[in-house]
């Protein structure tokens, strides 16, 4: 086995080698680049630059250009290159002349062959006279979208919104954009992988936190593009680290100085919110701050966009508080800075539900019918901290996050077991829990630049501490035959904790435009876990009316310890990764990056369990993870292509030779025969950009498990009972296909459509049978889904504007079991969105969407409601003080019933849900900038 990985290594090797030689011709040239800025004011100046050799032979003359690229945090920078000026290493001059300030010279030195280009140190420029510029008002149509190279650039200004909206309210009407419930924002396909506001990370923890608490107002530009990596600025040159990140531009009278602002609202049905917010902005630090307190279920704010349906109700009653401090300071340098966010929050629920959940059996399905109701609280404090020094020759970067959460909560449930004619067992139920988690992580990524090579070293630890308690009560009553109830009082005592050791070292060697970079990394895991059942029932004269109350003697506590159903375990991992990493900007093949990685994981694992046996087994495996992607990023069009596979061991817990009754409706058990999981996953996208803010994308994905851990299910049917044990099973794979287009339809751009086509596949294998079969069956259900959305927006001026909505999804669910039911059903929904300037300065914003679903089998699921929200705002004090009247589901008919079909079966909920109310609330803004010198 040795000497075959041997030689897979050293094909991998040779071949990596052979596309770097042509890198290598004696004759390359070398370019010269840099930026030219005001010293004290940091904006670009058009300057005359001039390339020397050491004894000052002019080489070219070039004027600088300002542009503003997407890392410059907001500064529009002069840039300059000298293509292909320099063929021979030594040291050259660069000299910059502008009428006013006085000659700065700078020295650069090609050192190596193998540079591609010479980046040269910014020059800033000492300004000797200064000239009064009389003001030019220019009028021009506001463009919603516009692409620069290949980065997107939205013009807040050219998006009417409702007063008092925040920054996710913007980047849901961004076209092709597209935000989820939780937070997670794709553009044209694409995920975006950071959120920031002038260039640096808010609350990068938690992107939910600057998209609920930044007001839509401040912002200016909102830039997409991929951001250089620590390597690539470290080393001034594309090195494969790039992340896809969403920039927020804030307008320049809140980029400097002091904003904030304030809002309180009451209404009907007992709704409330306050929420305040403040940032403080400076050449050195940045500063912010928020709170928020409401009970509107967090996201169930007055939806005035028709992005919502009815199933985005929410789960219970919540009343939320939150609150948090970000402190940013440059250290010399925006690329140096040290960073701490801290948050605060605290989350009451209060939670009904009703479910109703068939089941798809051999010989006829079973029926659960649940009711239950849940009190919970919980905390919540967490601290990200962070610090990055880069300069010329080495860069470091360091995070220390901590967290420490805990939850308690008490509640109860009712829930009736039946097969397709009786009803079979009934369940009376009572708990009551505690939990607190705290975790530590400390990462360290550290970089040195050796002429035109980079050595990598980086260090993390975590550690995680979980302990959780919990108090059950239960009364299960067998309807059929003859066994009595079953009457239990449980009390689970479940802590656990993990350590985890990450070290690893890498070297680039480049050779141009290529790098080639072998790496190897160590891990160590160490996971210790309890699961300890003591039951109460057993102590004598228990009184049920405290079951949640403890025995004052610990030796009464362990002698009703239920050994057959508690356990322990240990785990120790231990990882050793070698990657070989190659990266090509292929300019003459497709003017793009090629990226590719070639891993060898070397997994081993012991696992010690303790229970009714003692069970020691470990498992070693060497994984091959190979990913390769190709991508290229124009202004007219863009694409991208990634493939990979990734293998892991299964749950070890899972593999264990276990039996487990606590709960005598569903027994679950272990099986050592679960076998290594391997993911395929291929992605492509690609984008066509043209005139009239036109935009074609295109994207498609495929994911594919093999070995997927399924949980089969064996179900008794004079009992209602069902035992539970994993299965590995193949035939799981989902494909995604989307088409989208947008275009603005009139001369003025006053008219933009959109329309997007998407298909969605999933092949969904599961194991189910009945108490006696021989074997388990394979239960496929094959589940496609094909949807379109069209928007038509109509923006007359920023008085006017209007949005017609509507978007449809079919369901095809059909399977070759004899006794599924296909299904062909449909979603759609139409709606019409307005806002308008009244008279009085009054502000209306409204929607009405009607929502409707066809051709379910359940004529309960086939219903149609009717949504309208509504938004009268006015503006006082010069547009300080915001006096708002929402309305929120004024027909009363957003459902909170839920329908959920797999190959598993089919669920109905219902849960609890505020109810339609009337809010009134005054926002307070501010602003104050410092005062010019």
């Amino acid at each position: 086995m040795e000497i075959c990985i041997r030689k897979h290594i050293q094909c991998i090797c040779l071949l990596l080698l052979l596309f770097a030689l042509p890198a290598q011709a004696s004759d390359y040239k070398h370019s010269v680049q840099g930026s030219v800025v005001d010293n004290i004011t940091g904006m670009g100046i058009t300057a005359k630059i001039t390339l020397m050799t050491a004894d000052s032979v002019v080489i070219d003359t070039i004027t600088a250009e300002i542009e503003e690229m997407p890392y410059d945090n907001g500064y529009h920078r002069a840039y300059y290159v000298f293509e292909d000026a320099v063929t021979s290493k030594g040291k050259y001059i660069i000299k910059a002349e502008k009428e006013g300030y006085d000659v700065c010279y700078m020295n650069c030195e090609l050192r190596s062959t193998r540079e591609d280009y010479i980046g040269v140190k910014q020059i800033r420029m000492t300004k000797i006279v200064e000239h009064e510029l009389q003001e030019v008002t220019v009028v021009a149509s506001k463009v919603k979208m516009v692409m620069k190279g290949d980065t997107i650039v939205y013009n807040a200004d050219a998006f009417n919104l409702a007063e008092g909206n925040m920054l996710d309210a913007l980047i849901a009407r961004l076209p092709g954009a597209k935000l989820e419930k939780d937070g997670r924002i794709y553009v044209n396909g694409r995920f975006i992988q950071s959120l920031l506001v002038n260039g640096q990370e808010f609350f990068a923890g938690n992107p939910k936190l600057a998209l609920e608490n930044l007001p839509a107002y401040t912002v200016n530009k909102i830039k997409v593009y991929n951001k250089a990596g620590t390597k690539s600025m470290l080393m001034q040159q594309n090195m494969g680290d790039n992340t896809y990140v969403m920039d927020v531009r804030l307008k320049r009278e809140y980029a400097t100085g002091y904003m904030g602002d304030l809002e309180a609202g009451g209404g009907t049905q007992k709704r409330y919110k306050l929420r305040g917010f403040a940032m403080k902005f400076s050449d050195k630090e940045r500063m912010g701050a928020f709170f928020n307190i409401n009970n509107l279920n967090d996201n169930q704010r007055a939806a005035l966009s028709g992005e919502w349906e009815p199933q985005d109700v929410g789960n219970g009653l919540l009343a939320v508080k939150n609150a948090g401090v970000s402190y940013v300071r440059f250290l010399g340098n925006e690329l140096s800075w040290f960073s701490t966010e801290n948050t605060w929050q605290h989350i009451n629920t209060d939670n009904e539900s009703i479910t109703h959940t068939q089941t798809y059996l051999p010989e006829g399905n079973s029926f659960l019918h649940n009711h239950s109701k849940q009190l919970n609280s919980s905390d919540k404090w967490e601290s990200r901290n962070a610090l990055s020094v880069e300069r010329t020759i080495f860069s470091t970067t360091n995070f220390l996050n901590v967290s420490y959460m805990r939850n308690n909560g008490f509640g109860s449930a009712n829930s009736t077991t039946a097969n397709e004619t009786t009803n079979l067992n009934t369940l009376l139920s009572r708990n009551s829990f505690e939990s607190s988690d705290f975790n530590f992580d400390f990462s360290t990524g550290n970089y040195v630049k050796y002429i035109t090579d980079l050595i990598r070293g980086d260090f993390s630890v975590s550690y995680n501490r979980n302990k959780q308690k919990q108090f059950m009560l239960n009364n299960v009553q067998y309807l059929q035959g003859s066994l009595p109830n079953d009457y239990r009082n449980n009390y689970f005592d479940m802590p656990n904790q993990k350590l985890k050791l990450s070290a690893g070292v890498g070297y680039d060697f480049r050779i141009r435009k290529t790098t080639f970079a072998p790496e190897y990394s160590y891990t160590y895991t160490y996971n210790k876990a309890s699961n300890l059942l003591y039951r109460l029932d057993w102590i004598a004269g228990r009184d049920t009316a405290r079951f949640n109350v403890l025995p004052s003697a610990s030796d009464v506590l362990l002698s009703v310890l239920d050994n057959s159903n508690s356990y322990r375990f240990n785990e120790y991992r231990n990882e050793h990764k070698f990657n070989l990493h190659y990266f090509k900007f292929c300019r003459k093949l497709f003017d793009g990056e090629l990226t590719v990685n070639l891993p060898l994981r070397l997994l081993n694992a012991d696992f010690h369990y303790y229970g009714v046996s003692e069970q020691h087994f470990t498992r070693r495996k060497l994984f091959f993870e190979p990913n390769i992607r190709l991508s290229h990023w124009a202004e007219d069009v863009s694409w991208d292509f990634t493939a990979g596979m990734k293998s892991d061991f299964p749950t070890l817990l899972a593999t264990a030779d276990y039996r487990n009754d606590s709960d005598p409706l569903n027994i679950r058990l272990g099986n050592k025969d679960l076998r290594n999981l391997h993911h395929y996953d291929v992605d492509a996208n690609i984008t066509f950009n043209g005139e009239k803010e036109q935009t074609i994308s295109l994207s498609a994905n495929y994911h594919q498990t093999d070995n997927q851990v399924a949980y089969a299910l064996i179900f008794d049917k004079t009992t209602g009972a069902s035992i539970i044990y994993p299965t590995s099973v193949n035939g799981n794979w989902n494909t995604k296909f989307e088409f989208e287009f947008k275009r603005a339809l009139d001369k003025a751009n006053k008219i933009l459509f959109s329309n997007n086509l998407s298909a969605n596949y999933n092949h969904c294998v599961d194991m189910a049978s009945i108490a006696g079969s021989t074997e388990s069956q394979r239960s496929i259900v094959k589940n496609w889904e094909l949807g379109d959305e069209l928007k038509v927006n109509y923006r007359l001026n920023d008085n006017y504007e209007f949005t017609f909505h509507t978007s449809g999804k079919c369901y095809l669910i059909s399977s070759e079991r004899a006794d599924f039911e296909n299904i062909k059903a449909y979603d759609y929904n139409i709606g019409l969105n307005a806002q308008v300037v009244l008279p009085w300065k009054l502000q209306l914003t409204t929607d009405m969407t009607m929502f409707a679903r066809r051709g379910y089998q359940q004529t309960e699921m086939n219903t149609t409601d009717w949504i309208w929200n509504v938004q009268l705002a006015r503006t006082f004090l010069k547009g300080r003080l915001a006096a708002k009247l929402q309305g929120f589901d004024l027909l009363q008919q957003l459902s909170n019933t839920r329908y959920v079909i797999n190959s598993q079966g089919r669920t109905e909920s219902w849960n609890n849900s505020i109810p339609r109310y009337v809010m009134f609330s005054l926002a307070w803004k501010f602003n104050i900038n410092p005062k010019k010198k």
